[in-house]
């Protein structure tokens, strides 16, 4: 326990004799080198090491419970990912506030500027909720009565909404091909029917009171799911060409309405569809067609006001109790619906000055890992077959990065394209409407395209969609399509990552967040995509060593989430691995290396697919036998007890 504290109570011992402030304090035998860059600004370090020093809490013991230790002093719901989003709000705010003051600025005559400021101030301009402004802008036919309700419904689709009766989505099948799935009515969503929503509907069409209209909409759901089966997985799909949906079910025109409904300029009748129980879908087809159709399109329309009101950060859903933080809520709001605009306007103004130097960084440290993930995969730990082991080895040699949130080969031609195609409109909804369906517009023609160059810019923003929460943009992800790491802006800034970082704090976090990213190509999910993204069958093949399913055995004998510990795990030990020189040998090197990996997680309290922060540090670490070395673990704690998995 004493060498455990040695680090930061060492600290206390040297007060006042590191030269940039006598406030910051810092053992001697911190290695200051610059790896990749011939210097780098003490200062920067300096501060960020008295922020990590300031969380650690030495009444804990490392050895015991080291998130404990490491995150003990770490502000209750509060996060590196919150610190680092926290900080780009405000740029954006900042940024789109100074060019709304200056519509004569240099970037108002730019792409995007002018809209974005327009969009802003409509949207803090708002004072109440005024939902049939949607439905007023949709352009509603005279009489829902006439309307068929797959005819609305396909309109409703071009922004995004396309959940109910008969359900279709779109998902990437392998690198240049997509699945559609069509799916019946889904009744795991039924509608919250509020009063605000009733009194956006046309009063015209309907002569029913708020409650009678909402019994009327539960009687529809329940019939509508006691038509359908429940299911969980894609197991069920079966693959049938456009024509032989129409065939099946020519009760509807499906050409018509699945070119409406996806923003496409037309799909031909050979295009494969993924199909969930057509039998179902027919039968409510029919049903619906029987129907009246006033109930049914005054379903559809209180659903989509539903579906707007649910997107991440609309200020109409807390009009009146945001306390203040409108502008914020604005910003964020405006990030999800006209992500390509804003990312354009941070990477002109805030990002592209920093560019090359966090590039050249990154993609050191990058290639470096990759080059050791291959000697493990040539190791052949788990003794598989030879083809194999050169599938997965071409994976890692053609795993690729990308910095920031655009795409990497995007032409300022696009970004004009962009801009001439996304209109902002009146007011609030007539921007969040246009923002949506200029969006989804774009997505349908990168869905449809089939040349290498649409492709390649889809890829880099595929998944931002929205109504994607933020995590998407809180921290690299794999992309298993396009065998590439994505690094958010939101990653490349204090407190996770600086190019001006010492090896400790560099290594600590981004080697250890790449390696964690790398090995994503490897959990059970995403190792059937080989180095192309197209489907294979490798786990079959893995699942069948005895080695392999050993090694899942031990990392999931916890009852962990197995497709996040393989890769804290495994990228912890690959980070190690990469970067065991001799600055690592100096216990005070190796304890801020730990502490730092450990910022990561602190306040981190898990999802559906995540432990939480302190069940997913303390068991790394615990798989990490250098760790137990540093902080000089007795055999027995609880750090070093755990049973050793062998994996990558």
């Amino acid at each position: 326990m004493e060498m455990a504290l040695r680090f930061f109570s060492f600290c206390i011992l040297l007060a006042g004799t590191v030269p940039v402030s006598s406030s910051i304090l810092i053992p001697n035998n911190i290695s200051r080198t610059c790896p990749y860059k011939s210097s780098c600004n003490s200062s920067v370090n300096l501060r960020h090491i008295e922020m990590l020093r300031d969380c650690v809490d030495n009444t804990k013991d490392p050895c015991d419970d080291f998130y404990a230790y490491a995150c003990g002093n770490w502000k209750r719901n509060y996060t590196a990912t919150s610190t680092s989003e926290d900080q780009i709000n405000s740029q954006y705010k900042y940024l789109i506030e100074n060019v709304s003051r200056n519509p004569r600025s240099p970037e108002y005559r730019q792409p995007v500027y002018g809209k974005l400021a327009t969009y802003y101030q409509h949207c803090l301009a708002l004072r109440s909720s005024n939902l049939r402004r949607y439905l007023e802008l949709l352009n509603l036919p005279t009489s829902l009565n006439s309307t068929n309700w797959m005819d609305l419904l396909s309109g409703l689709g071009q922004y995004g909404y396309r959940g109910h009766f008969v359900e279709v989505t779109v998902r990437w099948h392998n690198s240049s091909q997509h699945m559609i799935f069509v799916e019946p009515h889904n009744h795991r969503l039924n509608l919250n029917f509020t009063l605000d929503i009733y009194e956006a509907l046309p009063q015209g069409d309907f002569p029913a009171s708020y409650s009678t209209l909402r019994d009327q909409f539960v009687r529809l759901e329940n019939q509508l799911s006691s038509l359908v089966k429940s299911h969980e997985t894609d197991d069920s799909f079966t693959v049938y060409s456009l024509d032989e949906i129409q065939n099946k079910v020519p009760e509807l025109n499906w050409t018509e309405a699945l070119t409406k409904q996806l923003n496409r300029t037309s799909i031909g009748g050979d295009h494969s569809f993924q199909v969930d129980d057509l039998p179902a879908i027919r039968e409510i087809v029919i049903v619906l067609n029987s129907m009246d159709r006033r109930l049914l399109n005054l379903y559809s329309l209180a659903r989509f006001l539903q579906y707007l009101l649910q997107l991440p950060h609309n200020p109409l859903a807390t009009l009146e109790s945001d306390g203040g933080m409108r502008s914020l809520r604005c910003i964020r709001q405006m990030r999800r619906v006209v992500y390509i605009p804003m990312n354009y306007a941070y990477e002109r103004n805030y990002y592209a000055p920093r560019r090359i130097s966090d590039e050249f960084v990154i993609r050191k440290v990058f290639g470096e890992l990759r080059e050791k993930l291959e000697e493990a995969v040539r190791s052949n730990p788990f003794q598989v077959q030879p083809d194999l082991v050169d599938q997965l080895t071409e994976k890692v040699q053609k795993m690729r990065i990308n910095v920031g949130n655009l795409p990497p080969n995007a032409s300022e031609q696009f970004y004009s394209d962009v801009d001439r195609r996304w209109k902002v409109g009146e007011d609030f909804y007539e921007d969040h409407l246009n923002g949506l369906l200029f969006y989804y517009s774009i997505v349908a023609e990168l869905e449809g395209g089939v040349d290498s160059y649409s492709q390649s810019i889809w890829y880099s923003f595929n998944m931002h969609s929205p109504d994607f929460g933020d995590n998407i943009d809180a921290t690299p992800y794999f992309h298993c399509l396009s065998n590439m790491i994505l690094v958010p802006y939101s990653y490349v800034k204090l407190p996770f990552f600086h190019a001006d970082f010492w090896p400790a704090l560099l290594y600590g976090d981004l080697a250890n967040t790449l390696g964690h990213e790398m090995l994503h190509a490897f959990d059970t999910f995403l190792m059937d995509y080989d180095a192309q993204g197209n489907m294979r069958n490798f786990s079959d093949q893995l699942i069948k060593e005895p080695l392999y399913k050993t090694a899942l055995d031990c990392l999931d004998q916890s009852d962990g989430i197995l497709n996040e510990r393989i890769p804290d795990v495994s990228g912890s030990r690959l980070a190690i691995r990469t970067y065991m020189g001799d600055w690592l040998s100096l216990p005070d090197n190796g304890q801020l290396y730990f502490i730092q990996f450990a910022h990561f997680f602190c306040g981190d309290e898990g999802d559906k697919y995540h432990e939480s922060g302190s069940q997913r540090l303390n068991f790394a670490v615990s798989q990490v036998p250098k760790f137990a070395e540093i902080f000089e673990c007795k055999e027995g704690s609880k750090i070093n007890s755990s049973p050793q998995c062998p994996f990558w």
